[in-house]
């Protein structure tokens, strides 16, 4: 197994005329949106590149757009397209299906996926397909590892986009408003090992907000946590519409300093750093573990800081609580222009370069 470096600049004597997409769940998982939903509306927008984009789903015209979509390509599949499954893994008939596509047509195929989901989930539909399918997208290093270990098969790194908006953080405020996002649920030994621990230290005002805690026994047992800490004001947004992006934006543009802590795990050292980048692409700051691809897009000093404790959370806290304006709009800037990392142009245009070497 080889993974290849992406090229921008490689041009194909072949281009690429149809996306057939298959994707594990629909719009409302954001991994769906990111890497499926916008980056085929974009290139399609950009390049003239069509596509089918199919889930699994029980509504009469949705089995019916599969099926015909998938005769299409085991009998009429259009000239110099491309297949991609995302993060299948399922045993149910969706994947079951789509396996038996994959056995037909293998050529031209592409697995994609962004997070460890082998380490808890069955593995088997996973690895039929990062084994069988023409070579595979992913969203991280450790997953190019992964699947070296394990098949014979081509890899690139795809990192997960952030799509364009004009939500710029202006200033910094008064009181230091420091954020976090994500899935609680799945974070919460990160944030309650490394990062809760430096909060109940802090000993100046914060505003502390929470996009993403869903259940109302999770946010009791954080305001207890914070009781006796009266220095601390806990926003916890209800009912967000995770779908309306720019709103989500909106509140991230708020935020002083983004949060990103990660235990070293082997799942975590495999995410795409989503929040991150969410963050940076604000012009928000961001004080990450050095965990995975947070160390990728972190430049310690300069957008943010690396911080692999409590104690070190704590520490750059502070020292955020005592920059001064002109200070936090230095690095402010800096975590803006970090966008041209993992903004959707640049990934949609690696998309076309590697999908053309499969031509």
């Amino acid at each position: 197994m080889t993974t290849k470096l992406i090229r921008t600049n490689v041009k194909s004597e072949e281009n690429i005329n149809h996306i057939y997409w298959f994707s594990y769940f629909n719009n409302s998982e954001q991994s769906v949106r990111y890497r499926a939903i916008y980056p085929l509306q974009f290139i399609k927008e950009k390049y003239g590149v069509n596509f089918s984009f199919i889930f699994p789903d029980y509504k009469l015209k949705n089995i019916f757009r599969f099926i015909s979509t998938y005769f299409e390509i085991l009998f009429f599949r259009k000239k110099n397209s491309v297949v991609v499954f995302q993060k299948i893994y399922s045993e149910g008939l969706y994947a079951n299906m789509l396996k038996l596509l994959l056995f037909f047509r293998r050529e031209k195929t592409i697995y994609d996926i962004d997070d460890a989901e082998y380490l808890r989930l069955p593995p088997e539909t996973i690895h039929y397909f990062m084994k069988n399918c023409s070579g595979c997208f992913v969203g991280s290093s450790a997953l190019t590892e992964y699947i070296s270990l394990h098949f014979k098969n081509t890899s690139s790194i795809l990192t997960s986009p952030v799509i364009h908006h004009n939500e710029i953080k202006e200033i910094k405020n008064e009181i230091l408003t420091i954020g976090w996002i994500g899935y609680y649920e799945s974070h919460f030994d990160s944030l309650s090992q490394l990062f809760f621990p430096a909060i109940r230290n802090i000993d100046f005002k914060i505003n502390l907000v929470i996009l993403g805690l869903r259940f109302s026994e999770d946010e009791e047992i954080l305001r207890n946590y914070f009781l006796k800490n009266k220095n601390v004001t806990i926003e916890i947004p209800k009912n967000i519409d995770w779908l309306d992006e720019k709103s989500v934006y909106e509140r991230i543009k708020i935020l002083d300093v983004g949060i990103a802590p990660l235990n070293d795990t082997r799942f975590n050292q495999a995410k795409s750093a989503f929040k991150l980048k969410q963050y940076l692409s604000c012009g928000v700051p961001v004080l990450a573990s050095a965990v995975g691809e947070n160390k990728r897009f972190i430049k310690h000093g300069m957008n943010g800081f690396i911080c692999n404790s409590s104690e070190e959370f704590y520490k750059k806290l502070k020292v955020f609580n005592e920059m001064s304006k002109e200070e936090y709009s230095i690095i402010s800037n800096a975590a803006r222009l970090s966008l041209n990392q993992f903004v959707i142009d640049r990934y949609c245009a690696d998309f076309i370069t590697v999908t053309s070497r499969f031509l």
